[in-house]
């Protein structure tokens, strides 16, 4: 059985598929004590920056899987990007990563006052924006100008019907990982501590939904968009006709990548 070091050796592989792109500067940096890496595209816009909050199941997932996607996204934006490398389970189980993310925010608050702080986040780091946004509204501070989730993972309870009708359909994730996944995350914490489908929001950033029908997570998204669209006007779910979780990471080039990028680009201008 391979440990949780192989697992993240082979997942930081997934960086390997497609060439960064080379315009883009990557710095590595510290911000509120959380390391972090800066992605600085070429003529980027002034006075913006995005949070990018990787999936991996809060246990997997790196700058290594990711440098190659985020690259061409903060190219395609135009916009500056820091990869925040938060915490990852089981060695640092909830509240690790949420404590990491809301640091590093808190952290641009203040370095970066002005600017226009905006999120991505794929897989559990779709989750993680949405236990962000409510401990940002917990402690009443400025809100996100705009988030996108690409394939969110945000009920961990993991029993939404899609993941027995799609379970034929989906290669990448299933109930029992996921399962194992969440309870490691959370550590004993119950799951409605932990869980983002059972935060309580009374508003939402503007928000851009995106998630392939062939994932077992598809319900994750419908039922999120359902919740948040009573919360903000400026709410949109886009599914993605036969693509697979966190579609772009496999292959950015992709007609289906190329129209999300697109299509976040649009959402955050």
């Amino acid at each position: 059985m391979k440990n949780i070091q192989q697992h993240r050796e082979e997942f930081d592989q997934l960086g390997n598929l497609y060439p960064a792109e080379t315009s883009v500067k990557v710095e590595q940096t510290l911000v509120n004590g959380v390391n972090s890496y800066w992605f600085t595209p070429e003529k980027a816009l002034a006075e913006r920056i995005i949070l990018y909050l990787h999936g991996g199941v809060y246990a997997l997932g790196s700058v290594r899987s990711h440098r190659s996607l985020v690259s061409h996204i903060a190219n395609k934006l135009k916009t500056t990007i820091l990869f925040v490398d938060y915490a990852l389970a089981p060695e640092q189980p909830y509240p690790a990563a949420n404590n990491d993310v809301l640091a590093v925010y808190t952290g641009l608050l203040k370095d970066h006052p002005g600017h226009k702080l905006g999120f991505i986040g794929d897989s559990a780091g779709g989750g993680l924006i949405v236990s962000t946004v409510s401990e940002i509204l917990r402690q009443q501070l400025p809100l996100p100008y705009a988030v996108v989730m690409i394939s969110p993972w945000i009920d961990l309870k993991c029993d939404n019907p899609s993941y027995e009708s799609n379970k034929a359909k989906d290669p990448i994730l299933n109930r029992d990982m996921l399962s194992g996944a969440a309870k490691d995350y959370r550590a004993g914490a119950s799951i409605g501590t932990v869980n983002p489908a059972d935060t309580a929001l009374n508003t939402f950033p503007p928000v851009l939904i995106t998630v392939g029908t062939n994932e077992v997570l598809l319900d994750d998204s419908l039922n999120f968009y359902d919740v948040v669209k009573g919360l903000q006007s400026d709410a949109a779910l886009t599914v993605y006709d036969n693509q697979y979780h966190v579609w772009p990471l496999a292959d950015v080039h992709s007609q289906a990548s190329q129209r999300l990028l697109t299509e976040m680009e649009g959402f955050f201008n």
